[in-house]
């Protein structure tokens, strides 16, 4: 079982729109960069996410259309938890 990863950073709403600049890489260094830029809290699971390179973005949107941008044509998907702010990263299945 992997190690899920927090990374707790102020959130933000649904509805901002913040530039963010985010090279195409592996998810582990890509998703803790986004985290960073965006100012959100992504979980995902280490070992779920090992291996995928996501897609370069580059521009003003918000965090889930950014994150759509990152994980499209991988094996990747996110979900946003309106309870808890939080967008959480998984492998497809």
């Amino acid at each position: 079982m992997g190690v899920i990863c927090t990374l707790l950073l102020t959130a933000c709403t649904e509805n901002n729109k913040l530039p963010v600049d985010i090279p195409e890489g592996f998810a582990t260094d890509t998703l803790k960069e986004f985290a960073r830029q965006a100012e959100v809290e992504i979980l995902f699971d280490r070992q779920g996410v090992y291996g995928v390179r996501t897609n370069h973005v580059e521009g003003r949107y918000d965090p889930a259309s950014a994150l759509r941008i990152m994980l499209e044509n991988t094996p990747l998907a996110v979900n946003y938890e309106r309870e808890t702010g939080a967008y959480a990263v998984f492998r497809k299945e």
